[in-house]
């Protein structure tokens, strides 16, 4: 999967969205025809999860040393085959498109 970092520059007076809606309309405006797999939020830990979209219990939270963690990211390819994470650093959030 490729991975884009989106940051800005600019004074301190204003400062870009940090809202989910906003970043996955810049995500999907700026790789039309690009839609949104999925995504995560790095400050609160929430990403839009398949296996509990399913009612199974969620790999991608689990310890790095348990077993049965699996990457968010290899899951987007596998099951909603995503192929580029939108990296926006200024609010912590990754939008995964396919």
């Amino acid at each position: 999967m490729k991975t884009v970092e989106v940051s800005f520059e600019g004074g301190g007076e204003f400062r870009p969205s940090e809202i989910v809606a906003d970043l996955r309309t810049a995500a999907e405006t700026l790789y039309f025809p690009m839609r949104i797999c999925g995504f995560w939020d790095r400050t609160n830990d929430l990403h839009l999860c398949p296996q509990t979209e399913r009612r199974l219990p969620c790999p991608h939270l689990l310890d790095h040393d348990d077993p049965d963690r699996e990457e968010y990211w290899y899951t987007l390819q596998r099951e909603r085959q995503a192929v580029l994470e939108v990296s926006f650093a200024h609010a912590r959030i990754s939008i995964f498109l396919g």
